[in-house]
C-alpha cells in the first residue's frame, strides 16, 4: 500500500513539473505569418471561442488557445488566475516569439492578470513585438458599486501595446478611463474600444440576445480588426 501511495506521489510531482515548463494549450495551426495567443477567462474555453479560432486559422492566423485554470487544475474562480505562474506564462510568450510569427495576445477578464504580469518579465524589446487585446480586463483588487476600484500591481510594461475591449452593458464600463490610466502608469501604450449592445462574455451567455449571438459568430472578424489596429496585421 505504501509503495502505491509513493508511486502516485511521484507521478503527481512529475506531472506538476512537466506543466511548470509550459502551459498546455490547444493549437489551431495555420501557414500564415501571424500567431494569436488566446487566453480564456476563469469560465473556461467556450465553444464559440473554438469556432472563432478555427475561422482565424483558415484565414492564416495560427491560434494557441489556453484555458489556464484547466491547465493548472485550479478552481473556476477569478482569483485563481492570480495563482498562475508568471514565469510559465512569460516562457509561453517567449516561445511564441521564437516561432518567428507576429504575435498578438487576447486575454479575457481576469486572465489579463497573468498575461500582463508575464509581459512585465520580458525585455522591453520583446514587449514591443507583442500586441495585446484585453477583453473587459479585471485588474481590480477591490471593486464595489458606486466606488472607484483599487487596482493590482502589474510590473513594468513599457513598450507593450494594449487595446481594451469593453462591453457597454457592464457595471465596469464607468471605470474604463481609470483602467486605461492605470495601465499607462506602468508604461503601456493603451487604447480602448467600447463594444455596443453586448454584455461581458456575450459569446457564451446562457440567455444571449440575438445581437450577442450574431456578434459571437463574428469574433474572428473582431479580432482581425484589433490585430490590424495594433499593427499586427
Amino acid at each position: 500500500m505504501h509503495f502505491y501511495k509513493l508511486l502516485i506521489l511521484v507521478l503527481a510531482v512529475a506531472v506538476s513539473s512537466a506543466r511548470a515548463e509550459l502551459p498546455d494549450y490547444q493549437a489551431f495551426t495555420a501557414q500564415g505569418t501571424h500567431l494569436l495567443l488566446w487566453v480564456s477567462s476563469e469560465r473556461g474555453r467556450a465553444e464559440p471561442e473554438v469556432q472563432a479560432a478555427q475561422k482565424l486559422a483558415t484565414q492564416g492566423v495560427e491560434v494557441w488557445s489556453l484555458d489556464p485554470l484547466y491547465a493548472y487544475f485550479l478552481p473556476q474562480l477569478s482569483r485563481s488566475m492570480d495563482a498562475i505562474s508568471q514565469q510559465d506564462m512569460a516562457d509561453w510568450l517567449r516561445s511564441a516569439l521564437a516561432s518567428g510569427k507576429r504575435v498578438s495576445v487576447l486575454a479575457v477578464s481576469r486572465a489579463a492578470v497573468p498575461v500582463l504580469r508575464a509581459a512585465a518579465l520580458l525585455e522591453p524589446a520583446q514587449r514591443r513585438q507583442i500586441g495585446v487585446v484585453l477583453m473587459y480586463p479585471n485588474l481590480y483588487t477591490v471593486a464595489e458599486p458606486l466606488a472607484a476600484p483599487d487596482y493590482l500591481d502589474l510590473g513594468p510594461l513599457k513598450g507593450l501595446r494594449v487595446r481594451i475591449l469593453q462591453p457597454r452593458r457592464s457595471a465596469a464600463t464607468p471605470w474604463l478611463p481609470g483602467l486605461v490610466e492605470h495601465l499607462k502608469v506602468y508604461g503601456a501604450t493603451v487604447e480602448s474600444v467600447v463594444l455596443e449592445n453586448v454584455r461581458e462574455g456575450y459569446w457564451a451567455r446562457e440567455t444571449p440576445t440575438e445581437f450577442e449571438i450574431a456578434e459571437g459568430r463574428r469574433m474572428d472578424g473582431l479580432l482581425l480588426r484589433e490585430m490590424k489596429a495594433l499593427g499586427q496585421k
